[in-house]
């Protein structure tokens, strides 16, 4: 009886030992993750050969797209997130966090591509699809509301009201889906960060206050992680712009920010005497 309970015994262990080698891998990606070194980050999340790893490294592709790469090398980044989150979907299709990896990509590698060639391959269609299955697996999901906020904001901005027509798009129910997405994660930095600075973007009055908001609420946080820091620092030069009144300025931060197009500058005033 001693014999075959030590043998059950390490049976057990046996069966846990995956499983814990695995909470071990994950926490060691996220710590990476969480301390700036993201593409290491993406490396050990990889090795993991899960949806959740899958979709850790995917994160950390776009961080590196949106914070450490400039010109087609974002798009290079985006990509590979792209694909870290589509491996994520095929081995975890349950999980959230899975679908929302290939949406936010996707929403990415469009801004990259172009508006005309993201509708012709049916990357926004794509992308609602994963964000309509992540809130199915989980209604109350913060990150899947943002998802939805962004898609509606990213089709209005690039696609006007004939985005709107074709995709059923509108900065109303993308405005809701941001503020439902907050009231669920109050201190949720990336959320409110996104949030900000697709408003801003608009330019409008309106829409210009509520991203000034957000923006003081951010810089007033202390930041708890690498990203946090690098969402803190942007989020405090758009807001000195905004302070300013110098929506010039204003723009061509949230334009690099968002990867869009840069508006053209202005001509200088000119001087003198006619």
């Amino acid at each position: 009886m001693i014999a075959l309970r030590a043998l059950l015994l390490f049976a057990a262990v046996l069966a846990a030992a995956p499983a814990l080698a695995f909470d071990r891998g994950l926490a060691e990606a996220q710590a990476a993750f969480d301390s700036g070194a993201f593409a290491r980050a993406a490396m050990l999340a990889r090795r993991l050969q899960t949806g959740e790893g899958d979709a850790l490294a995917s994160r950390a592709e776009m961080v590196r797209g949106d914070f450490g790469a400039e010109g087609d090398a974002r798009l290079v980044r985006f990509e590979a997130a792209l694909r870290d989150g589509r491996r994520a979907v095929a081995r975890a299709p349950e999980r959230p966090e899975t679908h929302l990896a290939v949406a936010v990509a996707l929403g990415l590698v469009a801004r990259r591509e172009g508006s005309m060639a993201a509708h012709f391959t049916g990357m926004a269609t794509e992308a609602r699809a994963h964000i309509d299955k992540a809130l199915a697996l989980n209604p109350d999901n913060a990150w899947a509301h943002a998802a939805l906020g962004g898609w509606h904001l990213e089709i209005v901005h690039a696609g006007g009201p004939l985005g709107g027509v074709v995709y059923g798009a509108s900065a109303d129910e993308g405005i809701a889906a941001y503020e439902r997405a907050l009231a669920l994660d109050p201190a949720n930095m990336s959320i409110a960060w996104q949030y900000a600075f697709q408003l801003a973007g608009f330019g409008t009055t309106a829409k210009t206050a509520r991203a000034g908001e957000l923006l003081a609420e951010i810089a007033g946080r202390e930041p708890a992680t690498a990203l946090e820091k690098l969402l803190r620092d942007a989020a405090l030069e758009l807001k000195q712009a905004l302070d300013a009144n110098d929506m010039a300025a204003a723009s061509r931060i949230v334009a690099l920010r968002l990867g869009r197009a840069a508006p053209p500058a202005q001509a200088p005033a000119p001087t003198g005497k006619r």
